[in-house]
Parts: structure tokens; C-alpha cells; sequence
């Protein structure tokens, strides 16, 4: 026999699916911009890709630090 789920449990899947979704929007986001912002400093300070790798390296850290603060949102 299967077992059906609730309204409740279903709302609470496409909330959750789509916290993720935002996750991972947000996720691209921030590291594009963390891209960008490198390669500006580069040109705006004459440097040959000295801080679009810093700057990415940041990028990626701040954007696993905020899916982990949301992750731990979305478990509570």
C-alpha cells in the first residue's frame, strides 16, 4: 500500500526545493561578482591577474559560507 503525503509535507518539499534553488542563484551570483570585481582591481591598478584569483578565491568562500548558514535555516 502506498502511503500518501500531506498538503503539509508537500508545501514544506517546494519550500524547501526552492530555498535551494536560491541557493545556488545566489551562489553564481556572488561569485560572478567577486570576478568582476577582481578584474576591475586588475585594470584599475595596472596588475596582470593578481587580484581576480584573491578575489574569486573570496568569492567562493563567502558563497559556501552563506549556503551553509542557509542550509542550516532550512534544518531548523
Amino acid at each position: 500500500m502506498s502511503q500518501q503525503k500531506s498538503p503539509r509535507n508537500l508545501k514544506d518539499n517546494l519550500n524547501t526545493a526552492a530555498r535551494l534553488s536560491g541557493s545556488a542563484i545566489q551562489m553564481g551570483v556572488v561569485i560572478y561578482l567577486a570576478v568582476r570585481g577582481g578584474k576591475w582591481l586588475d585594470g584599475h591598478f595596472g596588475t596582470e591577474k593578481v587580484f581576480m584569483p584573491i578575489c574569486t578565491i573570496l568569492g567562493v568562500a563567502i558563497s559556501i559560507y552563506l549556503v551553509i548558514q542557509q542550509l542550516k535555516r532550512i534544518q531548523n
